[in-house]
């Protein structure tokens, strides 16, 4: 009986060993997969490019690399429209989703749109800054 349960061992570490062996390999080096998957998910399928100017956190500032790791931001200081200093950011991939990030868009020139009254305030303000821009 004895030899026929460890014959029966034999042929299941044989035949399914290698998943044993993923599995445990997986387990152990679970954040590294899933910072990898992070990196390779903002890597290959997001919107921001090298380059580009953000608002990280509320600060103003530029994206200076996008890796496979990590993401790296230059941030500014303003102070009164000044620009006084900067930091830069080094970000993990996985932890982009703990921070806010918003790609400004330009002024849109929203004078061809219906408008309700209420907005009135808001659609004057976005034309004064526009021309206050040129």
């Amino acid at each position: 009986m004895e030899e026929q349960i460890q014959n029966q061992v034999s042929l299941l570490i044989g035949k399914y060993g290698w998943l044993f062996l993923v599995g445990v390999l997986t387990l152990l080096f679970r954040s590294t997969i899933e910072k990898l998957v992070a990196g390779y998910i903002i890597f290959r399928g997001n919107d921001y490019n090298e380059d580009d100017v953000v608002e990280v956190d509320g600060k103003p500032g530029r994206i200076v690399r996008v890796g496979v790791w990590s993401t790296t931001f230059f941030t500014y200081d303003v102070r009164d429209g000044i620009i006084v200093g900067g930091a830069k950011l080094v970000v993990q991939n996985d932890k982009l989703k703990d921070i806010k990030i918003e790609k400004p868009l330009p002024l849109l020139d929203l004078s061809k749109y219906k408008v309700d009254t209420t907005c009135q305030e808001l659609l004057a303000e976005l034309i004064r800054l526009q021309e206050k821009k040129k």
